[in-house]
């Protein structure tokens, strides 16, 4: 029990500090921002400043987007793996911004994380989707499409693809997960519906004996415009409101 709540104060601990870094890094932006309308030079080390901030405020930002996966426990341990290949991308890119490191390696590296990770949120994002059980392959290829889509961008950035094979088969792969992505939140949407609808209807008195033969083998079902009675014994569907 101690674990579970030293667990919880963790969680809670670390989103505190990363929404702590994001708001700072916006108010940096707001102001380099003014700075840079009214200043007559900005010169480099302005700019390396603000694309720290920028860069700060999106790891923030992608970072909080996969807090309510890993707080709920979904497509563990893929929330926390994303926060820290975010976190560890964008470290590298910040090393790239304030040294004279001029190494192409470790920009590819950076850019590799960074992609995982964009991957690793996009599917934290989807695992909050509750839909019907009979849609949850849905769900599942957008997951293999993410995956498949983030090999191929991180292939593209590590090798030197010729022709345009690769280009095509991503062009693909991205068009169905979009397919997917525009889906998968409709489903959502239909499913919370349907359980709004059921809990309304059950709340209410229910028929318990049927109107025909008065038999209390009475099936349930649920259909587009309303609940409907069928008798077991008899074979009657009726339907039924209860004045309470």
């Amino acid at each position: 029990m101690n674990i579970v709540v030293l667990a919880d104060c963790a969680q809670m601990t670390l989103r505190k500090l990363i929404l702590t870094i994001f708001f700072t890094s916006v108010v940096i932006n707001a102001v380099l921002g003014i700075v840079a309308l009214f200043a007559t030079e900005f010169g480099e080390f302005q700019s390396d400043i603000l694309l720290t901030s920028l860069s700060i405020s999106t790891a923030s930002v992608l970072s909080l987007a996969m807090f309510p996966a890993r707080e709920r426990y979904l497509v563990r341990p893929l929330p926390s793996i994303g926060i820290g290949l975010t976190i560890l991308g964008f470290g590298l890119f910040l090393v790239l911004i304030w040294t004279d490191f001029d190494e192409y390696g470790m920009a590819k590296l950076a850019a590799s994380f960074l992609v995982l990770g964009i991957a690793a949120a996009y599917v934290s994002l989807v695992a909050l989707a509750v839909i019907n059980q009979k849609f949850i392959n849905i769900v599942r290829a957008a997951y293999v499409l993410a995956t498949v889509l983030s090999g191929f961008v991180v292939g593209a950035i590590w090798g030197s693809p010729e022709g345009d094979v690769l280009l095509r088969l991503m062009g693909v792969v991205s068009i169905l997960l979009a397919a997917a992505t525009v889906t998968i939140p409709v489903l959502h949407r239909i499913n919370r519906s349907e359980v709004s609808t059921v809990r309304s209807l059950t709340s209410k008195r229910l028929a318990n004996r049927c109107v025909s033969c008065g038999a209390q083998q009475l099936r349930r079902e649920l259909i587009s415009d309303g609940l409907v009675y069928a008798c077991r014994a008899c074979q009657t569907r009726f339907r039924s409101d209860i004045l309470i």
